[in-house]
């Protein structure tokens, strides 16, 4: 092999593809690491040999005249790897869902060494090309028969699912039979109208904001909301809002799909909630403290707090004033709660007289402070045939390896030391 050939050789080694020199007779006379490892045939093992003895079922006389043709004009042309006019055949092990055993192979030959009547061939892998060539095939008859179903099926679309199409700034443009009649409206009613403005949802809300932001990133956005009828009837939607943009990138439209899933709704929520107070229950509780538990990002200035909240004197409550009596406390004590814990505060009935609140997104002083703005509530209430009644407070924050368990034990333990120090009053234990 001359001198030039192995230098070349070199180069021909660091390719990604295949690169093989042959003469006008195909006697091989460089066979690049591609090949080698591609078809298994080591150079050592076909160089300075025919081709036609690894390969007998190339059409050598037309390959032949390819070779001459680029020698004689001394430029590239094309070989025609086609099924009838086979090169050779390089087996496929790259695992996809296609059918193809062998490389689909597009086939260079240029002028290489034209004094010694060499040329090389470059071959390249167009399997994946090809595989998306019929790929996008048969996505087109497929679209063209889903088309035609849709077609076919648009007016059954149009009286059982119940979507609303709006334009980008979420005024609504059209809306099917089923939306129109399930929540009382015609659709001259609806159309031109804001999308937002059926949603029981706060415009300032966290969810609300979190919903505009998704949209707004050109997302998809999913979940539960709450729809106001034409009745003023509040209903649980499962809801699939999808953005469409124009070629630009902009967003051109919104498409809402809902589903009613009201009576799942309120089986949710039966099955999360104290009977008495309305409150969550305990197992409501335990659920979202393990959600938080399970995340990661929590500091010790960025963490989430537990307050214990137990009721003082309830059992004096009880005998004196009876078991009515002692109800209406607790529904008097989880309303003043309830409209004092910040947005985002989970707020459990723990049992009996005691109570839970969840903290996000505070540090010890923080967590101190809205506990003790709950006892002042608590403290100003004045409860018909009762009188006032005020309340202990255990507080305790997340800090790294802590559990429920560990948790609950120094709210616990801070509970009962606000007991011993004449109750009404808060106390913590933070580690």
């Amino acid at each position: 092999m001359n001198y030039m050939l192995k230098q070349c050789n070199i180069v021909f080694d660091s390719l990604e593809n295949g690169t093989l020199v042959v003469d006008e007779e195909c006697v091989v006379w460089s066979w690049n690491k591609w090949l080698e490892i591609n078809t298994g045939i080591e150079a050592e093992s076909i160089i300075e040999k025919n081709l036609e003895l690894f390969y007998p079922e190339v059409d050598y006389k037309g390959l032949q005249r390819k070779i001459r043709t680029t020698l004689r004009l001394n430029t590239p042309t094309f070989y025609d790897a086609s099924l009838s006019n086979r090169f050779i055949q390089i087996p496929r092990h790259k695992i996809t869902s296609s059918l193809l055993s062998f490389m689909q192979l597009q086939v260079t030959i240029a002028p290489y060494i034209p004094a010694e009547k060499k040329v090389m061939i470059s071959i390249h892998d167009i399997s994946d090309l090809h595989e998306l060539k019929m790929t996008l095939q048969q996505r087109m008859k497929e679209i063209a028969l889903l088309n035609s179903e849709l077609q076919q099926d648009k007016q059954i679309i149009n009286a059982n699912l119940m979507i609303v199409k709006t334009d980008s700034g979420c005024e609504i443009v059209d809306a099917t039979e089923a939306f129109c009649d399930f929540f009382g409206y015609t659709k001259g009613e609806l159309i031109g109208g804001s999308l937002s403005r059926f949603y029981a949802l706060d415009a300032g809300s966290d969810d609300f904001e979190q919903m505009k932001e998704v949209l707004r990133n050109k997302h998809r956005w999913s979940g539960e909301v709450e729809i106001i009828t034409k009745n003023n009837d509040c209903v649980w939607m499962d809801t699939v809002i999808s953005p469409f943009v124009d070629e630009y990138g902009e967003i051109i439209s919104y498409t809402a799909i809902y589903h009613d899933i009201t009576d799942k709704k309120r089986i949710e929520m039966l099955s999360v909630t104290d009977p008495l107070t309305k409150l969550f229950n305990r197992q409501k509780f335990d659920d979202v403290c393990r959600g938080m538990l399970m995340r990661r990002h929590w500091t010790k200035e960025y963490t989430f707090g537990l307050i214990i909240i137990d009721v003082d004197y309830f059992k004096k409550v009880n005998d004196t004033y009876g078991h009515q009596a002692g109800d209406s406390v607790l529904i008097e004590v989880s309303d003043i709660l309830s409209q004092t814990v910040r947005t985002g505060d989970v707020l459990a009935r723990w049992g009996g007289e005691e109570f839970v609140v969840l903290t996000p997104d505070v540090d010890s002083g923080k967590v101190l402070y809205a506990a003790e703005k709950l006892r002042r509530a608590i403290e100003m209430l004045e409860i018909p045939a009762v009188g006032k009644v005020t309340a202990s407070f255990g507080v305790t924050v997340f800090v790294e390896g802590d559990t429920q368990e560990s948790m609950l034990h120094r709210s616990d333990q801070a509970l009962y030391r606000a007991k011993e120090k004449g109750r009404n009053r808060v106390e913590s234990i933070f580690s």
